[in-house]
């Protein structure tokens, strides 16, 4: 190692940044040579990341983002061995007396039904209780109005629910087949106005606004990145090249986030608006600073030479702090933690390995006089 005179000093750093910046003339070198190698690499690659995303699980209930070891949902987990876990509720809204036997058996032919589904444990309903009480509905319409139902029918009797104990664990899938076998028997069995509600429900409701708010969230940012794009090159084939990154970071932060146990969550919904919004910094640097040079080949590899210390800078810092996410206490955060340092990372890599071959493909490798 060389010193300086006075001995307190070094040129590693200097070093270094020869060396990044050497290995990022080389890489230019392949690209320029063999630019559809490198695609061909790259996809290779995406195909190995991509069946990740098979992995990510969409964890709607709030429980999903706790500790695990958290008092309060240890003890939920107990009462759900003990207690047959959460109950849906199937709300009547009858125009009628609740306490007559035709709508009685209709609620008793529903629970027979519902508790042949998977998950299903147990049902209650003021059917169920007269038949425990008398061994069959009684047609007396003295006794039907006698009994006390106790909370399963409101006081002015128009209103009347069957409970149904299940164990779905939360999760999403068997949420949603629990809710249409029950809309499905339901349907078949009366034509009373009803409604589900109970955790399940909810958890199902906070899925489906998950899914959405992904979706809506991802198209919006996208849609607003590609506004402010053409703003600034005011060219629509050169506001294509940023976007290369960010959605190849996407792609493998899908992959990536699967493959390493991250789920969807309330928290983490918002990673891919986040990267949109971070990556495409890389991609514009890119294709700003390669289109302000005399382009092709020598144009690419001065472009890539003197960001590459500024772009590799740039992602490992950001990822890094998005991975001090992991000792959050929540466990939601360390999804996000995973999907922005995976996002953030692959998008670095979009922006150095894909983008420079995709231009060097379509803006040609002779240099501009």
């Amino acid at each position: 190692m060389n010193r300086s005179t006075g001995g307190t000093t070094s040129d590693g750093p200097e070093v270094n940044s020869v060396i990044i910046e050497e290995l990022a003339s080389r890489l230019v070198g392949y690209q320029v040579e063999d630019p559809k190698k490198v695609l061909i690499i790259m996809g290779l690659l995406t195909a190995v990341v991509l069946p990740g995303a098979l992995n990510l699980e969409v964890k709607p209930s709030t429980e999903a983002i706790l500790p695990e070891d958290d008092s309060t949902v240890e003890s939920l987990d107990t009462l759900r061995a003990k207690f047959s876990g959460d109950t849906t509720y199937i709300v009547f809204e009858a125009d009628r007396d609740i306490r007559n036997t035709e709508l009685l058996e209709e609620m008793h032919r529903i629970e027979n039904r519902v508790q042949r589904s998977e998950n299903v444990h147990s049902t209650e309903s003021p059917a169920s209780m007269l038949i425990q009480r008398y061994g069959q509905i009684p047609d007396d319409r003295d006794r039907l109005e006698e009994f006390n139902y106790r909370s399963t029918v409101s006081e002015n009797y128009r209103t009347g629910l069957i409970a149904v104990r299940s164990d779905t664990q939360a999760n999403s899938d068997e949420i949603r087949e629990l809710y249409n076998d029950i809309h499905t028997t339901v349907q078949a069995e009366t034509t009373e106005d009803y409604y589900l509600t109970g955790y399940n429900m909810i958890d199902l409701a906070t899925f489906q606004v998950i899914i959405s708010d992904f979706m809506t969230i991802t198209a919006v940012s996208f849609a607003a990145v590609l506004g402010v794009l053409f703003l600034v090159f005011r060219d629509i084939k050169r506001m294509m090249y940023p976007i290369v990154p960010v959605m190849f970071g996407l792609v493998w932060m899908l992959g990536l986030g699967g493959y390493l146990g991250a789920n969807l969550t309330i928290i983490s919904m918002v990673s891919a608006a986040m990267i949109m919004g971070l990556g495409i910094d890389f991609g514009i640097h890119v294709t700003k600073k390669y289109f302000n040079t005399r382009r092709g080949a020598e144009g690419l590899s001065e472009t890539m030479t003197e960001l590459s210390r500024g772009l590799l800078g740039g992602s490992m810092t950001t990822g890094v702090g998005f991975l001090a996410l992991l000792a959050a206490n929540l466990t939601g955060m360390h999804a996000l933690g995973i999907f922005l340092f995976t996002g953030i990372i692959s998008a670095y890599i979009g922006a150095v390995f894909l983008l420079p071959t995709l231009i060097i493909i379509f803006d040609g490798k002779e240099s501009i006089v």
